[in-house]
């Protein structure tokens, strides 16, 4: 009989539940369609550990690989050697470790995929899982708008596999924005502002930085407009016109061709851009990638290009990449079916 005067030890820390017959069903249900479809495609397994020694994580910190504040929530702890560990906070960093420790010697594409949980110390009053499960794919050594094109194909199949309507993609590419910041002169400490004030949309947040910079009138404009650049393909000539730096019509040229690979696809008007999308420009180095389902308040799944991912450990490969997040899947999934 459990002593009403001790802590329960029948119930889950914050942040972590259990899965039981049907809902458990559901979410294999999705892993295994992910990972099927992936497989179909050519992609090949790799499994990482669980944890590993805590360095790698902060190496990918440090390089701008992991995000968010990313390294303050991993879980770590010492071996009984002494070793300082951490258990997997992201896959990230651990397929960077693999590709250039593994794949270095490899001049064709490879095409893999994983599935497994990432566990997050987040914090106790914000409600968010501390365990995610995702299932995710990479290419690697294929710096080209047809990976891109790919991987957005992947995708919209993955999703439409799972008969949900109204799904959505949206298609960024960190490159419009890092040609607008550069032509703007501002600090890295502002620039880093910007883009958090850019990302949840906040224009009058937005406007009062850029009130107290030197910025020109012309930049300060686009930037002030960022948040409504989204929208269908007549979105990229509207942004078009507003710039002049070729870092940007680089980027808007290259969405473009993008749009032209994936334009035929039936489920293509699934797809919209946005070029206020600016998370995670600490390591993307092109397009970026989000996808939505009704009833779900956040993305269930995340990704884009990396061409520098393997470099901070020795080996430079071009890749793109996406993760699914299970639950949000599964989750999604069942409100179609209600």
């Amino acid at each position: 009989m459990i002593d009403k005067q001790v802590k329960n030890p029948l119930r889950l820390p914050a942040g972590i539940k259990d899965y039981i017959f049907d809902e458990a069903e559901n979410h294999r249900y999705v892993e295994r369609g992910l990972t099927n479809l992936l497989q179909s495609k050519g992609y090949r397994e790799i499994i990482t550990p669980t944890f590993e020694y805590g360095e790698i994580f902060e190496i990918a910190t440090k390089a701008g690989m992991i995000r968010n504040g990313l390294d303050e929530k991993v879980y770590r702890f010492l071996d009984r050697d002494g070793n300082l560990l951490a258990l997997r906070a992201d896959f990230t960093a651990q397929i960077a470790r693999i590709a250039a420790a593994r794949f270095a010697d490899f001049e064709s594409v490879i095409k893999i995929f994983y599935t497994g949980k990432v566990f997050r110390a987040e914090p106790h009053h914000e409600g968010r899982s501390r365990e995610k499960w995702q299932v995710g794919f990479e290419i690697f050594n294929e710096a080209t708008i047809e990976a891109d094109a790919e991987a957005i194909i992947n995708i919209i199949e993955a999703l439409d596999y799972f008969k949900l309507s109204n799904f959505r993609i949206a298609i960024g590419h960190i490159g419009y924005f890092h040609g607008l910041v550069e032509e703007s002169g501002l600090s890295g400490e502002e620039r880093q502002v910007l883009r958090y004030l850019v990302e949840r949309k906040d224009m009058a947040g937005i406007a009062r930085l850029l009130a107290q910079t030197t910025t020109t009138a012309e930049v300060k404009k686009v930037l002030q407009n960022l948040p409504d650049l989204h929208g269908d393909i007549r979105i990229l000539d509207k942004a078009k016109s507003m710039i002049n730096n070729k870092k940007s019509l680089n980027a808007l040229e290259n969405l473009q061709k993008l749009w032209q690979k994936i334009s035929l696809h039936p489920l293509a008007p699934n797809v919209f851009f946005d070029l206020s999308e600016v998370e995670g420009m600490g390591y993307y180095t092109g397009i970026m990638l989000k996808a939505f389902a009704p009833g779900v308040g956040t993305e269930i799944g995340s990704g884009g290009r990396y061409d520098q991912l393997t470099a901070v450990f020795g080996t430079e490969m071009p890749a793109i990449g996406f993760s699914f997040d299970v639950h949000l899947l599964a989750s999604a999934r069942l409100m179609q079916q209600e």
